[in-house]
């Protein structure tokens, strides 16, 4: 295996930085829209190994490697204190290229999102098609920061990822703003509240570096169902969905004990109520007729609701509702508010990752047109 050698240090200042059916759901993932990296390759790390710990998913969900030298003159990436999350996109002449991080306010996935953007991935707002999901305020941009909401040209390519509003590499409504005024807007209300929040790789985050540093051509793998793709690291087999498994994706992943154990529900005319264990991994998914489309209504119903909680991967349910099961869904946690939405397709998926517990989630579902 072809491990991407990369050297990291933190200045000594930082060292403190913590850092189903198958088949059915393959209906939904024939078209392909795309992503941003750089093809110029002497943009890209022709190393193979990355020096510091920044976040142990990167290396999970990659074939990227993080060491940590103490040396500055060893290192490829050097993070130093800054007032903002900044580098500079891609490989330069300087060695080691710098990463500025702040202080005295600590968010690892800012610090994923610049490692990545020093890696050739560019921001997820400068994509060619952003204008289909988001739309930026130009003239509310402090002007020496509005280089990093230019689109895309032809000197980058995105895999054929779709659009991802969760990216870690995607800003927030504010940054950046002049007298702190919005800069972006989003196109789903209920996906503005978590632009520029996540903390980890989502699904399409760790693709899109895999496709341009983890990729075997002359190791022969099987023919990846629902997106799935090479693993970086077992490039004999296809790198799933979470919730799917077997080499070519072709199997759902059987819900966790403390989970409802069916997997699939055929949505009808009729209105039902249905009680659902969530207390673990867990994932299901709600299908009606082609023409058809889904309104349902959702809360949590056996455990504290706490008004002020904020919903993060690590306490939420995810709810997939895009024909693209590869984009991340909107996150939904037990903070007394119920979540009530009309589909535009004729299905939706819910993912449950919780600690062992015995939460459960109340649903009330129908099909309608």
């Amino acid at each position: 295996m072809v491990f991407l050698f990369l050297l990291i240090i933190f200045s000594e200042i930082l060292n403190i930085l913590t850092a189903t059916n198958v088949s059915s759901i393959y209906l939904y993932e024939k078209q392909q829209q795309k992503r941003s990296i750089l093809k110029d390759k002497s943009k890209m790390w022709a190393e193979k190994e990355i020096l510091y710990y920044v976040d142990p998913r990167i290396s999970r969900e990659t074939c990227l490697t993080f060491k940590r030298v103490t040396v500055r003159r060893k290192a490829l990436f050097v993070y130093l204190r800054g007032e903002r999350y900044r580098t500079n996109l891609g490989k330069g002449k300087e060695i080691p290229h710098k990463i500025f991080v702040p202080f005295f306010f600590e968010d690892i996935g800012k610090t994923i999102r610049e490692t990545m953007y020093a890696l050739g991935v560019d921001y997820e707002h400068n994509r060619w098609d952003r204008d289909f999901y988001v739309r930026v305020y130009i003239n509310n941009i402090q002007p020496q920061f509005r280089e990093y909401f230019r689109k895309n040209n032809d000197s980058f390519t995105t895999f054929g990822s779709h659009y991802d509003l969760r990216s870690v590499m995607h800003f927030s409504l504010y940054e950046y703003g002049e007298s702190g005024q919005k800069v972006i807007e989003s196109g789903d209300n209920l996906m503005a509240p978590f632009l520029g929040k996540s903390q980890h790789l989502t699904f399409l985050d760790a693709r899109t570096l895999n496709k341009k540093y983890c990729t075997y051509p002359y190791i022969e793998h099987p023919n990846c169902l629902l997106f799935g793709y090479q693993h970086p690291r077992t490039p004999t087999r296809c790198k799933c969905l979470p919730f799917l498994t077997g080499d070519a994706c072709q199997t759902v992943i059987p819900n966790g004990n403390l989970c409802t154990q069916q997997h699939l529900f055929i949505v009808t005319p009729e209105t039902r109520h249905l009680v659902l264990n969530v207390g673990g991994k867990c994932s299901f998914v709600f299908e009606t007729l082609l023409e058809r489309r889904i309104k349902f209504h959702l809360k949590f119903i056996n455990t504290r609701q706490r008004s002020e909680m904020i919903c993060t991967t690590e306490n939420s349910i995810e709810i997939k509702t895009n024909s693209y099961l590869t984009v991340s869904g909107y996150l939904f946690c037990p903070n007394g508010r119920s979540f009530i939405f009309k589909t535009r397709h004729r299905m939706f998926t819910i993912v449950a990752n919780f600690p062992p517990s015995n939460l459960q989630l109340r649903i009330i579902y129908r099909s309608v047109f």
